[in-house]
């Protein structure tokens, strides 16, 4: 049955189709492009430069928002059982862990991703030899 579906189908899709002739497509008018100014080329810091900031801005926020979580999540485990103590203690404790590790990563590792991504860009745009991740004859 499904054979002869298939047979009629194609005998049926073979008599719609009617292609005829294709029209020369359209010109699309064209406008000159203002003037456009070269980019400044400045000197920026060098690979090892950059790979060093970079292992250090994933550090910082690794750390950052390991450290939130735990403690949030800690801190909201105990929030939570204090606030569900007549209920058994271990309802809010559940929440409150979940609740508190989300909070606790957005309020610690906010603001760190903010200023390591800050040292990250600043270090990218130095000129070579000058960021703090130089290597200095001291």
């Amino acid at each position: 049955m499904t054979v002869g579906m298939t047979v009629a189908a194609m005998a049926f899709a073979a008599g719609v189709s009617n292609a005829g002739p294709v029209a020369a497509p359209v010109p699309v008018p064209t406008m000159a492009a203002p003037g456009v100014l070269p980019l400044p080329i400045n000197d920026v810091a060098s690979r090892e430069e950059n790979d060093r900031a970079f292992g250090q801005f994933g550090a910082q926020v690794g750390i950052a928002v390991t450290v939130g979580s735990l403690v949030g999540t800690i801190a909201g485990a105990g929030i939570g059982c204090i606030a569900t103590l007549p209920a058994g203690c271990v309802p809010g404790l559940v929440t409150g862990a979940g609740i508190g590790g989300v909070v606790g990563t957005i309020v610690a590792g906010g603001p760190t991703l903010g200023v390591s991504a800050y040292q990250l860009w600043e270090t990218y745009n130095a000129a070579p030899g000058t960021s703090i991740y130089a290597d200095r004859d001291e």
